[in-house]
């Protein structure tokens, strides 16, 4: 037996609307970060469960959870159970895909959003790793490992010397401790993506500080999922 000692969220789980804290609560805060990931409303959203998601999305609340997230609500809101009735009153057309034939490398709790609102175009696979809670494993084809429990800074920027430093030095000077940092590319001298985890609540004047470093190109604010994140 281990010698961690237990916590609250192991006897209890985590404060959620069920029934399934893998494929309710998880399944919400992917969907949740998701749209704040994107960065605005969506015109358009298709949600795909893959592994054990594509068999109990229904029986689950999975469908639920997905929608909820998507209109910016965590798991533990009561509006959770009725998030496909908000959906409708707000005319929003979220496609629920099931998806049978999965890679091998994928979670068996997995879910990709990919959301739509004129040319913007948002892609993000998250796995539902258990007790609520997520790993994001791709945005828009990075690789990434972002678990929503700090709030986050997503840069992309030309992979080019300085940015980082230049991006750390703004965070300094703001008076943030950074708890990660992490950089994606997808070829070098191409694009990347700097994933930014914080101590504390960012800002509004943070995001266009770090849009004026030369070199990048777009800077997106992501709040904590846990609870605690601005809506």
């Amino acid at each position: 037996m281990s010698e961690r000692a237990l916590g609250l969220l192991d006897i209890f789980g985590p404060v959620m609307i069920g029934p399934s804290s893998s494929h309710t609560a998880g399944v919400a805060r992917i969907a949740f970060l998701a749209r704040k990931i994107h960065g605005g409303p969506f015109d358009r959203a298709r949600v795909l469960f893959h592994g054990s998601l594509a068999s109990t999305w229904k029986g689950h609340g999975s469908d639920k959870a997905a929608i909820a997230g998507l209109l910016g609500i965590l798991p533990e809101d009561a509006r959770l159970g009725f998030a496909p009735e908000l959906a409708k009153r707000e005319g929003l057309n979220i496609e629920l895909v099931p998806v049978f034939d999965s890679p091998e490398r994928y979670h068996p709790n997995t879910v990709v959003l990919e959301l739509e609102s004129g040319e913007r175009r948002t892609r993000v696979r998250g796995a539902s790793v258990g007790g609520g809670k997520v790993r994001l494993q791709s945005i828009n084809g990075f690789k990434t490992e972002l678990d929503g429990a700090l709030e986050a800074l997503l840069v992309l920027h030309q992979d080019t010397r300085g940015v980082i430093a230049g991006v750390a030095a703004i965070l300094a000077a703001w008076g943030f401790n950074i708890a990660s940092m992490t950089s994606h590319r997808t070829d070098k001298g191409d694009l990347a993506l700097l994933v930014v985890e914080v101590d504390g609540i960012v800002a509004s004047g943070v995001v266009p500080a770090l849009a004026g470093v030369q070199g990048v190109k777009d800077v997106v604010y992501v709040p904590s999922a846990s609870g605690g994140g601005r809506l």
